[in-house]
């Protein structure tokens, strides 16, 4: 994917690429352009814009655009939810937010000076966001992970996300401590409309609001891997189940659902069980 955002970054700017490249895309491909452009350009190159007023991935409130990966991508690590205010307190004025953000914005601010251009500035500062995660790693380590079960469509627009929230309340209803994700391998634009107005019915939400890709973090942190007709090969050694039989939600939303939510209640039931 192409990631676009403005030009001579110092911290969101570059923690955010870390991020990227670490824990979501495995190729991605940033551009920096001028802030003006940065919108007009995102549009012509197909890329997705961060850090810049108005879009998605960007400032909210006191939260910076690192956060909002973290939110967007749901990265449940443990780790990145201790170095989000690191960063955050680097890239505000809330300095004094954590110890390190000082420091951290202090290093940002000189790796900026001394870097050729945006590509050898991210090359500097990328070393210093891994020994920031290992750190935050080692000051995390005693904190406990829950299981999380990650559904895959192609397009992460209804049976995925269908099957996630099914997932979340039988586990809920039984006590299981088990997480569920949904994801898509060319995830479209927008959830299909009859799997938000079917969830909706039956008095769920459907989440992601949007459909989102499945990420480097999905493929080594998912404890199982539920499938509808795709090829999804975590990093982990992860058991993938597919569930290529359940019928498409465009030929009937109870039809699919109730296949889903037969499979969902073995799938717990097996969970409970261990």
């Amino acid at each position: 994917m192409k990631w676009i955002t403005r030009e001579r970054a110092r911290v969101d700017r570059i923690a955010c690429p870390w991020l990227i490249r670490r824990f979501i895309d495995p190729a991605p491909a940033f551009l920096f352009v001028p802030a003006a452009e940065v919108l007009s350009a995102a549009k012509r190159e197909g890329a997705i814009p961060y850090d810049v007023p108005n879009v998605e991935l960007g400032h909210r409130g006191p939260k910076c655009s690192f956060d909002a990966f973290v939110e967007r991508y749901e990265l449940d690590d443990p780790a990145l939810a201790a170095l989000a205010p690191i960063v955050r307190g680097a890239d505000t004025d809330d300095r004094g937010l954590t110890p390190e953000s000082a420091g951290l914005y202090a290093a940002a601010t000189g790796f900026q000076a001394m870097s050729r251009d945006d590509f050898d500035n991210m090359a500097h500062q990328f070393p210093m966001y891994d020994a920031l995660y290992t750190f935050c790693q080692q000051q995390v380590a005693s904190v406990a992970r829950t299981p999380r079960v990650l559904f895959v469509c192609l397009h992460g627009a209804a049976k995925s996300v269908v099957g996630a929230a099914y997932f979340r309340r039988i586990a809920a209803a039984r006590g299981l401590a088990v997480e569920a994700g949904a994801a898509g391998t060319e995830p479209d634009a927008e959830l299909t409309p009859a799997a938000v107005k079917g969830l909706a019915g039956d008095g769920l939400p459907a989440a992601p609001q949007r459909p989102r890709p499945v990420t480097l973090h999905d493929l080594r942190s998912a404890s199982r891997v539920v499938s509808f007709g795709c090829d999804v090969v975590p990093q982990a050694g992860q058991r993938v189940e597919r569930w290529d039989d359940v019928p498409a939600i465009s030929d009937g939303y109870e039809k699919a659902r109730d296949r889903i939510v037969a499979r969902v209640e073995t799938l717990v039931s097996e969970l409970a069980r261990r």
